[in-house]
């Protein structure tokens, strides 16, 4: 969900309504969609209750999908971004040289 300046706070009324209303659609809308379908190519292929159930099924895991990647959307935004220390690369520079110096010491090439 993208913010808006001058709309209203990220955490406000508005936008938990608009969120709300964004998966209660991400969600329904695969359900009718695949339970449509599976009505359809069932009457057409003579198979009514198996494929309806079928693609009904899939048209949850869809439906769930999308309210996962909505809600993932959402409070990623929320979420700092992780403090890497400087000492970090020192470190792993110090690892290679103890590596190479064993590798070295070993004989060996691996």
């Amino acid at each position: 969900m993208k913010k808006r300046k001058g709309f209203v706070k990220p955490d406000g009324t508005v936008s938990t309504l608009v969120l709300i209303t964004q998966i209660g659609i991400g969600m329904m809308t695969p359900i009718a969609l695949c339970a449509v379908a599976g009505y359809f190519i069932g009457k057409w292929t003579g198979l009514e209750a198996p494929v309806f159930i079928v693609l009904m099924f899939f048209g949850i895991a869809v439906g769930y999908r999308n309210v996962w990647v909505m809600v993932r959307k959402y409070t990623k935004d929320d979420v700092p971004e992780p403090v890497v220390p400087e000492h970090l690369s020192e470190a792993e520079t110090e690892f290679r040289k103890w590596k190479e110096e064993k590798k070295s010491a070993d004989g060996s090439g691996r």
